[in-house]
């Protein structure tokens, strides 16, 4: 029987929803799309704060230097860094029911011994009976200590406990503790796992929406399901990596540049080729053929779309590299710029997502205002951006449980049952 839950902060509560002061910064120093938070959470001094050997300060002296900042633009950078962070009201509610319901909650974050403070600043002291923070302790998950840690203040078992954060690194790491994972993908996904887990919460119905107009789908995770990232630890076995490698390598900084168009596909494949010991482009493209080659289309999305154009304009709105119309072409037969009325891809607008400017690019080649629209992507940090510019979104965790809550916001089915 379930007795507590235990809550991540970061990316689960508080969240960045609009990146724009970010952005701004960036665009200021001439640093790459999301260059700001990789040059912050990618130091190791960040690491170092958030097991209490360093502060905030220390991070923020170190990007300053780095940056070449004075005193007074490293005080309004790191003001305007967390600028667009939000906490999710919705979740709040949902913590505040479980506690009602007389279920235990606990905050266990990796994150400095600030965050303390800003709860009474936000006036959660009391959300929590348990709270855990790793840069006061000295600790930080995936340790298994940690989650027992938490579990033991909370005088409950692992095999009564549900672990919610939005990293599967710790999620997984809750599992082997005993507990039970969800990773988190928005609040009305998470409410469903904890109604059926047994938990005596409320299932919230769904709420259809007025005069929408266009349907807007994302492809890694919506119309791909991305399966070839069940195989990354034998990948990296078999090309003999260090655990976390392969997915640094593939989807690091220069995949970033690359998703925006700041460099050819040829930078990007001599760049897998030298991390992983690759011979030449040959090896490379033999790798892409072998780590990509499980995946496939979900058919059941893609007929949801084809039936969804007799009704509503529809769009893919994708983080991709120039070529990926044509890979999809050559390896599944599916041409996505026939497939929709509007295909966007970052890497030929050189624009990514959460950036606002291409969700507002996309409405336009559509032709419809944000409440008109409704978004699929499988994540959350692109969901909150559409849906602070007014586009209805869906967090795509599965096709069963996206295309239902997609059923409930248009008011009705969309493939035949």
């Amino acid at each position: 029987m379930t007795r507590a839950v235990v809550f991540d902060w970061g990316g689960v509560l508080m969240r960045t929803v609009d990146i724009r002061p970010r952005l701004a910064w960036e665009h200021r120093l001439g640093l790459a799309f999301t260059g700001l938070e990789d040059l912050f959470f990618r130091s190791s001094l960040w690491t170092q704060t958030q097991r209490g050997q360093a502060s905030l300060e220390d991070v923020w002296t170190e990007v300053g230097t780095e940056l070449g900042l004075d005193s007074q633009d490293l005080t309004a950078l790191s003001r305007d860094f967390w600028a667009g962070d939000q906490l999710d009201q919705e979740m709040v509610s949902l913590i505040k029911e479980l506690r009602t319901e007389g279920v235990r909650v606990a905050l266990l974050s990796n994150f400095a011994s600030d965050l303390q403070q800003m709860l009474t600043d936000l006036g959660l002291d009391d959300l929590f009976e348990v709270v855990f923070i790793s840069g006061l302790e000295g600790a930080m998950k995936p340790d298994p200590a940690v989650y027992q840690a938490t579990l033991d203040r909370l005088g409950v078992l692992a095999t009564d406990a549900i672990f919610v954060d939005d990293l599967q690194v710790n999620v997984e790491g809750a599992k082997q503790v005993g507990m039970t994972g969800i990773r988190f993908r928005g609040t009305r996904h998470l409410r469903r796992a904890l109604v059926d887990s047994g938990l005596p919460l409320d299932a919230l119905p769904p709420t259809s929406v007025p005069a929408v107009r266009a349907i807007i789908f994302d492809w890694g995770g919506v119309i791909s399901p991305m399966t070839f990232a069940r195989y990354t630890e034998e990948w990296e076995t078999q090309l003999g990596l260090a655990p976390g490698t392969l997915h640094q390598v593939m989807w690091g900084l220069k995949w970033k540049d690359l998703e925006v168009g700041a460099i050819p596909q040829q930078a990007y494949d001599d760049h897998v080729a030298q991390e992983l010991g690759l011979p030449d482009q040959e090896a490379v493209h033999q790798f892409y053929d072998g780590y990509f080659g499980k995946d496939y289309l979900d058919q059941k999305v893609v007929e949801a779309v084809r039936s969804l154009r007799d009704r509503y304009k529809a769009a893919m709105l994708t983080n991709a590299f120039a070529g990926h119309a044509k890979m999809m072409v050559d390896r599944y037969g599916y041409d996505p710029q026939a497939e929709f009325d509007v295909y966007v891809n970052s890497a030929l607008v050189k624009l990514a997502k959460p950036d606002p400017a291409i969700y507002q690019l996309t409405l336009e080649q559509l032709d419809v205002a944000p409440a008109e629209a409704v978004f699929l992507d499988d994540q959350v940090r692109n969901i909150d951006a559409a849906q602070a510019l007014g586009i209805h979104g869906v967090v795509f965790a599965d096709s069963d449980s996206g295309l239902t809550e997609l059923e409930g916001l248009l008011g009705h089915a969309i493939l035949p049952k």
